[in-house]
């Protein structure tokens, strides 16, 4: 069977401000690397949405950050059946700053992975992720996250969060964050969380009158809301918040 693969080339010169939203379907190709280069003092906004994907597909972003550059990935997958996200980022310069955010929301017997490896070479630099699942049916979902200080790196800011809800008996959601720390003059924290949709909340809005599939999904809606509300983009913004809320 033939592979597809396509490479897209993301820079952003010095002083540059730029924002980015693409789109992930049925027609993309199986394999896609984008390889993400911020000069110095530049800034990047991007948006990776991936929905109702039912093929396997595989995404590799690798970014080079230079100093007082600012990269912002949110990535979001939503209905899609076997899909592989990973994230290579360096930060190569005194002052860089790295959010990402992630969402995947399941159900069936779909299967979604996120690996991030963030890679703090020089001082100075900030990095923050914030990635939430929540998953229905016999769906599944992994997330493997890694920082790694170098020694030279000292007053390096990192933080690494992952949230999982569990909306059925038979959902598994695997969470392995990590941080290898080779620096004494730093700041960095991980964590993962692992739970069900609160009965107590869900019984409190049957008791007014909303029926059980809606409060589910209202719940869960507002659950995903932090990662959302995130989102620098502000039409990929308006349009996930539509789109959660708006048939309830």
């Amino acid at each position: 069977m033939e592979i597809r693969s396509q490479k897209i080339e993301l820079k952003v010169s010095a002083c540059e401000e730029n924002q980015m939203v693409l789109v992930f379907d049925e027609l993309t190709p199986d394999e896609v690397v984008i390889e993400v280069s911020l000069a110095e003092g530049s800034h990047l906004d991007v948006a990776l949405l991936q929905e109702n994907v039912k093929s396997r597909k595989s995404l590799r972003v690798e970014v080079n950050q230079k100093g007082n550059s600012c990269l912002s990935i949110s990535i979001i997958t939503i209905g899609c059946n076997n899909v592989t996200n990973d994230m290579d980022v360096q930060l190569v310069g005194e002052g860089a700053d790295l959010r990402l955010l992630g969402l995947y929301l399941t159900d069936g017997g779909e299967k979604v992975t996120n690996r991030t490896i963030v890679t703090h070479q020089v001082g100075h630099c900030t990095t923050n992720q914030l990635y939430k699942g929540a998953l229905g049916g016999e769906s599944q979902a992994s997330f493997e996250g890694k920082i790694i200080v170098n020694p030279n790196a000292q007053k390096a800011l990192a933080q690494q969060t992952n949230r999982n809800i569990l909306l059925s008996d038979k959902a598994k959601v695997h969470a392995e964050p990590q941080l290898e720390i080779y620096a004494d003059d730093v700041k960095c924290s991980h964590g993962a969380t692992t739970g069900q949709i609160d009965l107590s909340q869900l019984f409190y809005m049957q008791q007014r009158g909303i029926d059980e599939d809606s409060a589910r999904r209202l719940l869960t809606a507002a659950y995903a809301a932090e990662v959302v509300n995130q989102i620098p983009i502000v039409d990929v913004r308006e349009c996930l918040t539509k789109q959660l809320f708006g048939e309830i």
